[in-house]
């Protein structure tokens, strides 16, 4: 009897770290937004980097950037300069004191799910658990957006994707979606 119970208690744990792991496997998981697909808000980000965070993180979680270049552009918001801190693997854009761009060309950085430059098409979809609802599959990229918070949108911030014309990621690049 005593093996028994040791035996169901052994499968019982078995059973609970192969869900643990099976359920951790991606965290960026594409969701089902109603009429569109959605990514969690929590996988905005890369590098400790996220969108909307002040200036002054970005320093302070990747030091001091290799050069910074200042441009500028206009929106509804009126005109503002874009200060741009450029890194090694990633540049990341400043707009009114805040993270507005996050962009990299990079193999050497991922996004939380894994996503990485150089994974083809089918292995990006295989990572989001499926293809895009509104992508046709002859795209060279897609864009997904963030999904609403408590049933409230956040920002509508977005992940743009990038292909060649060998279905090869070429660009990860995360977006404000600002005035």
């Amino acid at each position: 009897m005593r093996k028994l119970q040791l035996l169901f208690l052994l499968l019982y744990i078995l059973s609970l770290a192969t869900f643990s792991i099976g359920s951790s496997e991606s965290p960026t998981v594409l969701v089902n937004g109603g009429h569109f697909d959605c990514l969690p808000v929590s996988t905005f980000g890369l590098e400790g980097i996220r969108l909307w965070k002040p200036e002054n993180t970005v320093s302070k979680t990747l030091g001091d950037p290799n050069t910074i270049t200042i441009g500028g552009g206009e929106d509804d918001g009126g005109r503002y300069d874009i200060k741009t801190y450029h890194y090694d693997h990633l540049q990341i854009d400043i707009v009114r004191g805040r993270v507005d761009r996050i962009y990299t060309m990079s193999n050497k950085v991922a996004m939380p799910s894994g996503i990485r430059v150089g994974y083809t098409m089918d292995q990006v979809i295989q990572i989001l658990g499926r293809k895009p609802r509104d992508w046709q599959g002859t795209q060279s990229e897609f864009s997904v957006v963030t999904c609403p918070v408590n049933g409230d949108w956040v920002q509508e911030d977005y992940v743009n994707l990038k292909f060649n014309n060998n279905k090869v990621l070429t660009s990860i690049e995360y977006s404000a979606n600002r005035p």
